[in-house]
């Protein structure tokens, strides 16, 4: 009875028949998938190392940070940034807060003083506040920057015997809150017409 033998499967044969199996086929694609991913984040990571900072700084100064009965304040702001990335503002909104009990007293704006800036990206903001507006204490002014959300503070002494102008500090938000009504009831009113007009235009 003749004896079957089984031939031995060649090595170049055995190494093409693997690269077909399942598990092979699962471990190359793997490895492509990793090295798509590394090179997307080094893609992303030479990107943002040759991004400049976007983030603008925010300087205060104050003339005189301990004043006297019926003196003035100078407030003046240094706002420094990439143009191109962020967009100065036209104000700086300061805050006032009690340094005794942490109450806000109000806010105030500060007009930027040039137009465009003064150079390509330093743009200076300045005012002049009275400070028979504060009553007497020590106050913690934050300024900030209302498009980027960039602030800086300054400790000031108020030396003054009255009780301060509560309208003073009120006034800047009743008009924001004016302002905003105003642009909310403009669209709704607009909302309103465009209605009536295409219903008049469908009879």
């Amino acid at each position: 009875m003749p004896v079957k033998t089984t031939e031995p499967i060649p090595a170049a044969s055995l190494h093409k028949n693997m690269g077909l199996l399942p598990g092979a086929t699962v471990r190359t694609d793997m490895l492509r998938c990793t090295l798509l991913i590394l090179l997307v984040i080094s893609g992303i990571t030479a990107c943002m190392a040759s991004t400049p900072p976007v983030q603008p700084s925010l300087l205060m100064t104050v003339s005189d940070n301990s004043a006297d009965q019926n003196t003035t304040l100078t407030l003046q702001f240094t706002w420094n940034g990439y143009v191109g990335f962020s967009t100065p503002p036209e104000y700086i909104i300061v805050e006032a807060f009690s340094i005794a009990d942490g109450t806000r007293l109000g806010a105030f704006p500060v007009s930027r003083q040039t137009d465009p800036c003064d150079t390509e990206h330093t743009c200076t903001y300045s005012t002049s506040v009275s400070t028979v507006n504060f009553p007497p204490g020590e106050f913690m002014l934050v300024g900030t920057d209302p498009l980027s959300g960039a602030s800086t503070r300054q400790l000031i002494v108020i030396n003054t015997t009255g009780e301060g102008s509560r309208d003073f500090f009120r006034q800047f938000e009743q008009e924001h809150v004016f302002t905003s009504v105003s642009i909310v009831l403009t669209a709704l009113l607009a909302t309103v017409l465009a209605i009536m007009v295409r219903d008049r235009k469908s009879e």
